[in-house]
């Protein structure tokens, strides 16, 4: 018997592809508004809109502080079986949300005029500030939309994230050709066309999120402190990750600006543009996994989370770098393509070499976040995101064109500077070097044991003794260790024929926890919950016989995945 990565693997690239589209379909409106802003209104068009990405990305920071917050609480919750909590933590998420962004975005719209004069140049304020001045305005939904792009994915309904967003790409690419070619409005019009594609986005994923039977549904709720606290913090790092880019496309504006003048502007933001789109392989990798590690790491299953995270790494660094060598390939093309005449093969290639260190690095991110690392995930996005960033391209300036090295640069200083904090905390404070930062002494003990089912009755019996044999190694009773093995046994019989039509896998665990113990039965297949039928006859005598020992049983239906948890 073992414990592979079939199950685990198969699950996670199930979710890789419709999140990476889902987040493609959000930062994919930045890169068409380029293009199409650029080949309308030239390089002044694309530098504006550049310039006014800060308000964007601030508006990502609120949506993403409070949603991602709301949801690794929720996601922890569900690990540790509590249920209502992770419901709570859900609505509290939206009331903040809503709350927050009406509040912002009406100081914001009121301000527009002095903040497009900080964030614009001479001959380019105006333009900026006829375009935040816009999307304050439907400021909110962006913020909003965060909180079912969060949760559709705990609900392991990514694909519907997906739809929606790539809906929302769809209608402002044909918003911002009708309005800026058809009807010439002009800046107005690609800000316009934006607001209404997220207002779309925003009522479509909430609409998919209501309809789920098992989803997250919101009740009013009286927030307290201590929630309030709990949500900042562990949303902190996706919050930090988009305030820094805020202020390091203002910083590097400014830096471009003296290395090389408006040229040099509108050079770095073609790339900022195309650093935008590969955001879908940078946070997708790792956000497709961030779910299923909050819930892993709630049930204290270090095994889990070292498997889907090396998972990630690995196809990290492959689509990264498929990414990296049409950059390569490509990047003469690349300024045709927005409207420009300028030579960008060697921007755009350390762009694309960057990519690859950059995903590895926030791979290393949602890893901490998701995990609860808090401040390592800050030290990380702060480091990479902002300080070095700027810093290398502020020491690159003297070289011309050699400044776009900071792309690539920057991620290996980052990379090392991190790997060195790491390695010196844990060895302070646990005596031994480990980037994990996981607590695995159950598993040294021999307390928990992980393995992998599959769905025939030959497996399911082997498993049965792997139960047995884990129960009497460590002190539970005769009658304990019979009732476990015979019940497991008989659930996994069940689960087998009644939801995965003997096909697929189970993940089975076991935890030791002072005299009781924690039992998980992790499937694939249709939703299926055979607690339900304790009382159904003699087919369902393990479930009876499991549910009078136990002190507590759940069902969940997360991740898209059936979970059985019983405490005894």
């Amino acid at each position: 018997m073992y414990f592979d990565q079939k199950m685990l693997t198969r699950v996670y690239y199930r979710a890789l592809i419709p999140n990476m589209a889902a987040i493609l379909g959000g930062t994919i409106n930045v890169l068409f508004d380029g293009i199409l802003v650029g080949r309308k209104m030239g390089e002044l068009g694309i530098a504006s809109v550049n310039q006014s990405l800060a308000v964007y990305l601030l508006l990502c920071t609120v949506g993403s502080l409070i949603a991602s917050g709301a949801f690794a609480e929720s996601a922890a919750a569900l690990g540790e079986n509590r249920q209502e909590e992770g419901q709570r933590y859900y609505s509290l998420g939206l009331e903040l949300a809503a709350a927050i962004g009406i509040l912002l975005c009406a100081a914001g719209f009121l301000l527009s005029g002095p903040l497009a004069r900080s964030l614009g140049s001479g001959d380019s304020w105006e333009l900026v500030e006829t375009y935040i001045r816009i999307t304050f305005l439907g400021g909110v939904f962006k913020i909003l939309l965060y909180v079912p792009f969060f949760y559709l994915r705990l609900a392991g309904k990514t694909d519907l994230s997906a739809l929606a967003m790539m809906t929302m790409t769809a209608l402002n690419i044909l918003l911002d050709y009708v309005f800026l070619y058809v009807f010439d409005f002009g800046i107005g019009g690609a800000a316009w066309a934006s607001v209404l594609a997220t207002m779309v986005a925003c009522g479509m994923s909430f609409g998919f999120l209501i309809r789920l039977k098992d989803g997250f549904h919101f009740r009013p709720v009286r927030p307290r402190v201590e929630e309030v606290r709990r949500i900042v913090k562990a949303g902190s790092p996706m919050a930090a990750n988009n305030l820094c880019s805020a202020f390091r496309i203002v910083l590097l504006n400014q830096i471009m600006d003296l290395a090389g003048g408006s040229g040099m502007v509108a050079a770095f933001a073609v790339t900022n543009n195309l650093n935008e789109f590969s955001i879908c392989i940078q946070n997708g990798v790792p956000q497709a996994g961030s779910a299923m590690l909050g819930i892993y790491q709630g049930e204290q299953d270090p095994l889990s989370v070292k498997k889907l995270l090396k998972i990630q790494l690995v196809c990290g660094f492959w689509l990264s770098s498929a990414f990296a060598g049409f950059m390569l390939l490509a990047g003469g093309q690349v300024g045709r393509l927005f409207g420009s005449s300028m030579d960008l093969s060697f921007a755009v290639g350390c762009l694309g070499v960057g990519v690859i260190f950059g995903t590895l690095n926030s791979v290393m991110t949602y890893y901490y976040y998701a995990t609860m690392k808090s401040g390592m995930a800050n030290l990380i996005t702060v480091l990479r995101v902002l300080v070095v960033t700027v810093a290398v391209a502020w020491w690159l300036k003297p070289l011309g064109d050699g400044i776009f090295g900071f792309y690539w640069l920057a991620e290996l200083v980052t990379g090392a500077l991190w790997i060195g904090a790491g390695l010196l905390v844990t060895r302070r404070r646990f005596g031994r070097c480990s980037l994990y930062m996981l607590d695995e002494t159950a598993f040294r003990e021999g307390k928990c044991i992980n393995f992998t089912v599959a769905c025939d009755n030959e497996a399911i019996c082997e498993a049965s003794e792997k139960i047995q044999d884990f129960c009497q190694a460590n002190g539970f009773t005769e009658d304990q260790t019979m009732t476990i093995s015979l019940a497991l046994e008989e659930l996994m019989v069940i689960t087998a024929e009644k939801s995965m039509h003997r096909q697929g896998f189970m993940d089975v665990r076991i935890l030791r926890t002072g005299e009781g113990g924690i039992l998980r039965i992790r499937s694939e297949g249709k939703r299926y919950n055979s607690l339900e039928y304790a009382e159904a006859g003699l087919e369902y005598l393990g479930v009876s016989m499991i549910m009078k020992m136990a002190k507590k049983t759940e069902y969940q239906n997360t991740l898209g995945l059936n979970t059985l948890i019983v405490v005894i």
